[in-house]
């Protein structure tokens, strides 16, 4: 557990990071815009391809079927309640594009992998696998086609297949098409796309840090109902929802524990980096990552003794 808490920390000395620079200003304007570019459009789809293409294969994906059908039906409930949430308490269009996105989506990936691995050993990767695939499908869709729909460019408003085929998603269909068909990437492209991937993890949460930074050198950020409902949602509604659509379906034991375990993670961090590309509330975004993962460090290990 003391290694979950400490995948938390590495988040935070990271954005940190990105936060140190941008307040002393030894990073140019603009720099944080380079880097949610770079993650966008090269990095994240290089890290769908290699991720994908490594850790699932033909019956893996085959037997994750229903699985990845039911974490879908979950997380598109989750969409429609941050909709309407985002519609009650009278959001701003760009608001409630980042508030609905982020209400959805978890960082299954940078904090959940090191998290389940020592939770539950390797025997909970596959099931985690599985909501991570439904969770960068959605989002680099759904989840950049509403943001990018609140954007005040009308380059990124308007409706096209292109918009709805982010690089991200494109990403994660070549992953998909390589492991269904047991197919290996050339060494030389493997390495390459290796690299480019490992640089989406630090690069959107230096991006967040900096972000961050800008955000609180306007005034010390306030506690407001929409945060308070996105930390009700992100630790409390989503996971409910997931048990109770699984205990329904008959699931339990170990892929019951670590779809819970996945549901209650922090805000997904590459919302603050897609809401900063697209001109969208990037530091509203950046508030609700940050927020999110700082209390994380008290709900992770709740819910690691629940379910252990």
């Amino acid at each position: 557990m003391i290694n979950g808490i400490i995948s938390v920390l590495v988040v935070f000395l990271l954005m940190g990071t990105g936060f140190y620079f941008t307040r002393t200003k030894k990073w140019v304007q603009g720099t944080s815009q380079i880097f949610s570019t770079v993650v966008v459009q090269i990095a994240a789809p290089a890290l769908a391809i290699v991720s994908i293409e490594n850790r699932f294969t033909p019956a893996l994906l085959k037997s994750s079927l229903w699985n990845l059908l039911i974490v879908a039906c979950v997380m598109l409930l989750m969409h429609f309640l941050g909709r309407l949430l985002g519609n009650l308490m009278n959001l701003p269009k760009k608001k409630k594009a980042v508030f609905t996105t982020t209400f959805t989506f978890n960082n299954s990936m940078f904090i959940g992998l090191p998290i389940i691995s020592i939770i539950f050993g390797h025997d909970g990767l596959p099931y985690l696998f599985t909501f991570y695939l439904v969770t960068i499908t959605l989002f680099w869709s759904l989840g950049a086609w509403t943001i990018s729909q609140a954007s005040d460019q009308v380059r990124f408003r308007a409706f096209s297949v292109r918009r709805i085929f982010s690089p991200g998603l494109i990403g994660v269909l070549i992953g998909c098409l390589l492991a269904g068909f047991s197919l290996k990437l050339p060494l030389v492209l493997e390495t390459t796309l290796t690299y480019l991937g490992d640089l989406c993890v630090p690069l959107s949460l230096l991006g967040i840090g900096a972000n961050l930074s800008s955000s609180l050198s306007k005034g010390m950020m306030k506690i407001t109902i929409d945060q308070i409902v996105i930390l009700f949602g992100k630790f409390v509604l989503n996971p409910l929802l997931i048990w109770g659509a699984f205990s329904l379906m008959g699931v339990s034991g170990l892929p019951l524990k670590v779809f819970i375990m996945a549901a209650s993670l922090p805000c997904h961090a590459q919302t603050a980096i897609l809401a900063q590309f697209y001109d969208v509330e990037g530091e509203y975004a950046s508030n609700l990552v940050s927020l999110s993962t700082l209390v994380s460090l008290i709900t992770i290990p709740v819910y690691a003794g629940i379910l252990l």
